[in-house]
């Protein structure tokens, strides 16, 4: 669906407030000359202030619940691994085995990478729709899997998850942004693999045509509900079940993936059954830009 500009939003808005005035000034001309009734101009003046309140308090409203919810979620993101940082390095401090202080070190890398990552997504929203930022190349979806499955083996194996994941047989090289793209791929993966169950199972395949590819991502997880299938790509949305399983979360990475892969005249989408029914995401790309 395409979207108004502000600006021409603000200004037909406008117009609309300088025409119901007009008619509330002219209203007996009006109604002598078309043969209204006298309640009609009014009525419609007055309909019309109270409906541009209701809209300007509703958006007032939504402001302040994002705000409250942008507030909340980089406090959280940020306040846990440098609290992390902060508690390992103090350890640190104390004798201690080396072994201990090796392990130390490694978590206090992951959060910093975790804060980083968290840097990443939040500067991508600014930039991610700026297609001269793009570097694109040939690039084998092979791989990109492959290299997520290897970044989230610790989970996979904890889990006891079992991939099924196909030989990618005569999948040509797709034109695209390898990072962005990369990024893409190891959000759903990363998904499938949180939320699949003890024990379960992801199954990763690949179809294609003359014109595009689609990959598709599969788990046995917490399928999604009628509204999180409406709202799973919208900016800070993150459903029920997956706050409670994910409290570090920040509704963003879907957000992104969708609009890196419309930027490559791509499609993404996810279908389930419903809750406890596992969720299947799509990923569709053309063969060249």
């Amino acid at each position: 669906m395409m979207t108004i500009p502000k600006p021409i939003r603000i200004t037909a808005l406008f117009i609309y407030i300088l025409f119901i005035f007009y008619l509330a000034f002219r209203n007996a001309y009006l109604t002598s000359l078309y043969n209204l009734p006298k309640w009609l101009i009014p009525a419609i003046f007055l309909a019309s202030i109270l409906y541009i309140c209701y809209e300007y308090i509703k958006l007032k409203m939504k402001e302040d619940k994002l705000e409250s919810e942008i507030i909340s979620i980089v406090n959280h993101t940020f306040r846990t691994p440098i609290t992390s940082i902060i508690w390992h390095t103090k350890e640190l401090e104390k004798n201690i085995p080396q072994n201990e202080k090796l392990l130390y070190i490694q978590n206090i890398n992951n959060s910093t990478s975790k804060l980083l990552n968290t840097i990443d997504i939040l500067v991508g929203i600014k930039n991610i729709k700026n297609t001269s930022g793009y570097s694109f190349q040939a690039t084998s979806i092979r791989e990109i899997v492959e290299k997520s499955i290897k970044k989230h083996r610790d989970q996979i194996n904890k889990k006891g998850i079992t991939f099924q994941i196909p030989t990618f047989k005569d999948i040509p090289l797709l034109t695209v942004d390898l990072k962005k793209i990369s990024f893409v791929v190891d959000t759903i993966i990363e998904n499938a693999t949180f939320y699949a169950n003890q024990n379960g199972r992801i199954i990763v395949d690949c179809v294609s045509n003359p014109k595009r590819i689609v990959l598709y991502i599969s788990d046995t997880g917490i399928g999604l509900s009628m509204i999180d299938k409406m709202m799973l790509f919208s900016k800070f949305y993150r459903g029920r079940r997956a706050k409670l399983m994910n409290t570090d979360g920040m509704g963003l990475r879907l957000y992104l993936s969708k609009q890196i892969i419309k930027r490559h005249n791509g499609r993404i989408y996810a279908k389930s059954n419903g809750r406890g029914e596992g969720t299947t995401f799509f990923i569709e790309l053309p063969f060249s830009r």
